[in-house]
């Protein structure tokens, strides 16, 4: 996510698997952004649309098997509006040999335990 914050094309690209599915809370209304291709239109659309951008994560879970439940805010500020805000994040990242193979941004926490297969 450090990545993402500084909007570092070079360090996602590298992580970033062929087949990757990368699904932000957007993604709903714009598909899935996949592989590097995908990232890079996300990364491209993001400085676009947002002069901040900024991802936090203060309960990040270990599910096993490369995969990751991580909750917490993003803080974005629109670059024609001017407008601030802080909308909830909880997503499931999946990992494979050190490669983001998926992530999905479910937004509440509820949707993301309920994906994860956990209660609480």
């Amino acid at each position: 996510m450090d990545a993402v914050n500084r909007m570092d094309a070079p360090v996602l690209l590298s992580i970033v698997d062929e087949q990757s599915v990368f699904e932000p809370l957007r993604s709903a209304t714009e598909g899935a952004f996949v592989g590097p291709e995908g990232m890079r239109r996300f990364l491209a659309d993001t400085a676009e649309s947002f002069d901040l951008f900024k991802a936090s994560y203060t309960d990040v879970r270990d599910l096993g098997e490369g995969r990751l439940l991580a909750i917490g805010t993003l803080r974005m500020r629109g670059r024609a509006s001017r407008l601030e805000s802080d909308i909830p994040t909880a997503a499931i990242v999946e990992f494979r040999d050190g490669v983001l193979v998926r992530y999905k941004d479910y937004g509440e926490i509820r949707l993301a335990l309920q994906a994860a297969g956990l209660s609480e």
